[in-house]
């Protein structure tokens, strides 16, 4: 048993159990548990497992959901771990065609103790995600990053007035 899982009574009567996170507790429902993360094993996979010499595996293999194509071509449910890497790859094209801006968290301390915060740790995160280096920038004065469209458009004055 682990520090940071719980089940009361109430939970465990409805199936369900917490798990406590940095930010607090999360609760999980163990209905439909083993339906939901049925992933399928890769047809590679599932060939490097037949050939394995190794005394489990003919054990565990009854229980291993696998690809069977036989050249047909055959439909399965996605498992939830399917459905997430779908949605993840769709978000993905969506950021990819836009100008997302980040919001960058922090942890405050090693010890995930609320309001407790120790600098040494928040300047190094700042440090190494470049936050301190763009404030640097920032405060020099260099200008942000522009389109080269926009830049020429802004700064043409500049330019070379003998180029054609």
């Amino acid at each position: 048993r682990h520090d940071r899982f719980s089940a009361s009574s109430a939970q465990r009567v409805d199936y369900k159990f917490s798990i406590e996170h940095y930010a607090g507790f999360v609760e999980y429902s163990t209905d439909s548990w083993l339906e939901k993360n049925k992933d399928q094993l890769p047809a590679a996979s599932a060939e490097l497992l037949a050939s394995s010499s190794f005394g489990l595996i003919p054990e565990i293999r009854r229980f291993v959901r696998t690809e069977e194509r036989n050249g047909r071509g055959t439909v399965a449910t996605k498992s939830v771990g399917a459905q997430f890497s779908s949605q993840l790859k769709t978000l993905r094209s969506r950021i990819d065609v836009t100008v997302p801006h980040y919001i960058r968290c922090l942890k405050p301390n090693d010890d995930l103790v609320p309001d407790y915060f120790e600098p040494r740790n928040i300047v190094e995160q700042l440090r190494c995600g470049g936050v301190l280096e763009a404030v640097r920038v920032s405060r020099a004065g260099y200008p942000t990053r522009y389109p080269h469209d926009v830049f020429m458009a802004r700064y043409y004055i500049l330019g070379d007035r003998n180029k054609d």
